[in-house]
């Protein structure tokens, strides 16, 4: 939009160039722009009809004057015209890319049954990928719970005995225990557990055998996400029983005849003493676990076992800290033990978690393969799409004269059309995430995916996003060719289609 300004000179002659001049001085500095219009003399002197010359941007326009009104346009001509032009909104390129989408969409919507069919090929790709992303998710979490159960959750710190390099002397484990108690104790660490392992005889039913007995703490079963297939896990109450409690595994508790655990059933052990523990729960069965084995605390275990445990050389201590302490304070154990020690004893202390073995994640090459098929289906979609749009542009030749005809640019054709595409595959990107969310957060789909898994994660933020962006990315891809396309129609062809 703009409008017109007239200045007229303060002296009725003088040189126009110069006059000119002091009127581009006054504007230097402002928005304003100057059009110098001119006049023939000759004609207007001699009473004819004049030609008033305004020079434009695509050349001249000659303004025809009324002879009667030849003084005035004389008196015109040693004047200048200025155009003034206003700013465009601030909200114009806002509303211009809104109101392309809504267009895009109306269109879309008028002919849905074109590309329906090719809309549904990319929803599927796009609801592939996003379930791949998903999927591999919840697996990950699966498999890292199972490497947590094995080496403890990150960050955790196993402290070993120390040692000598000659091994001169013998290792005294009382003092380790009390080391590393007072260690746990100073620095307040939440969970930690010792790790003292033995061997028992227990009396079944069919006779005594042989069993591994293992003396943890509470804290032991949130360290390695202790799975259980009946009962509970030991608690610090237990240590106020008289009757120890264990855990047993599932070949123990088959060799027990299965009892309910409700009843309380009992086992007898003998070790440096004869006791007898009562069966508070029963693991879940392990692959390739074989043999008997159980759990109980700390000191019921020394109680049972004896002094033969802490000469053992498989004692040792687990400690879950902060990740983003695990380093410092390995060195401040280290330290500790070796004062404790004195001179010659070098510690063994350093992060036994899964995050510290490092290596690719195992689930990568399914990830890919899935993702490869999905991007895929999801690039036939749009071949098949582009097709569409084309034909749509050769039906759509009259309309996009028309508007051209009534100012619409190159630019906003381009972009019209092209939207058109991007919008159709974002729509069927939104319906493929939404059926990957109800796919992968089904229970059926997830204990098949992933089974026994504790915390399982919420649909990952990412393979959304991931998805609808391939989608927006393939929509304009296809896009493009039928928006070159529309701009090449020209309009009088296009008028006359």
């Amino acid at each position: 939009m703009s409008w017109w300004r007239t200045r007229k000179r303060d002296s009725p002659s003088g040189d126009s160039a110069t006059d000119a001049a002091a009127v581009s001085s006054e504007l230097e500095g402002s928005d304003e722009s100057l059009i110098e219009a001119t006049i023939d003399p000759e004609s207007t002197v001699a009473g004819t009809e004049g030609g008033l010359t305004v020079p434009t941007p695509s050349g001249s326009a000659n303004v025809t004057a009324e002879p009667e009104a030849s003084a005035d346009v004389v008196a015109r001509s040693r004047s200048s015209e200025l155009v003034v032009s206003r700013p465009e909104p601030r909200g114009a390129i806002v509303s211009g890319v809104v109101g392309a989408v809504v267009e895009a969409w109306d269109e879309v919507r008028i002919n849905r049954t074109r590309v329906l069919l090719s809309l549904i090929g990319i929803g599927v790709a796009v609801c592939a990928l996003a379930t791949v992303v998903g999927a591999g998710t919840v697996f990950g979490q699966a498999q890292t719970e199972q490497f947590e159960r094995g080496s403890g959750r990150p960050a955790t710190i196993a402290v070993y005995p120390p040692f000598q390099e000659n091994g001169a002397q013998n290792l005294d484990t009382t003092t380790f225990v009390a080391s590393m108690e007072s260690i746990i104790e100073r620095y307040q660490v939440s969970h930690a557990t010792p790790l003292l392992r033995g061997s028992v005889t227990a009396n079944l039913v069919n006779g005594t055998q042989y069993t591994a007995v293992q003396g943890v703490s509470a804290a032991y079963g949130v360290m390695h996400r202790v799975e259980l297939g009946e009962g509970r896990w030991l608690t610090n109450e237990d240590a106020n029983r008289l009757a120890p409690a264990v855990v047993i595994n599932d070949e123990f508790y088959e060799q027990l005849g299965r009892p309910d655990l409700r009843t309380h059933p009992t086992i007898v052990l003998d070790g440096e003493t004869t006791t007898t523990a009562i069966v508070v729960g029963v693991l879940l069965p392990e692959p390739f676990a074989t043999g008997l084995n159980l759990s109980m605390l700390a000191e019921p275990f020394r109680a049972l076992v004896g002094s033969s445990a802490e000469q053992q050389p498989d004692v040792s201590y687990e400690l879950w800290v902060p990740e983003e302490q695990s380093a410092q304070l390995q060195e401040i154990i280290s330290r500790d033990i070796a004062g404790d020690f004195g001179e010659g004893w070098t510690p063994n202390v350093n992060r036994n978690d899964y995050l510290a073995w490092g290596g690719p994640s195992p689930l990568e090459p399914l990830q890919w393969v899935i993702g490869g098929i999905a991007g895929l289906i999801l690039l036939l979609g749009g071949l098949g799409l582009v097709n569409i749009s084309l034909v749509t542009v050769k039906y759509r030749v009259r309309e996009i004269g028309v508007r051209r005809a009534f100012g619409a640019t190159a630019g906003r054709v381009f972009f019209a059309v092209m939207m058109e595409s991007v919008v159709a595959t974002v729509a069927a990107g939104v319906i493929g995430v939404a059926l990957a969310i109800v796919i992968v957060q089904n229970p059926a789909v997830q204990d098949l995916i992933a089974p026994g898994v504790q915390d399982l994660p919420p649909f990952p933020l990412d393979a959304a996003l991931i998805a609808l962006g391939a989608s927006a990315a393939v929509g304009a891809l296809a896009g493009l060719m039928p928006a070159l396309v529309a701009v090449k129609v020209k309009v009088i062809d296009a008028i006359r289609y």
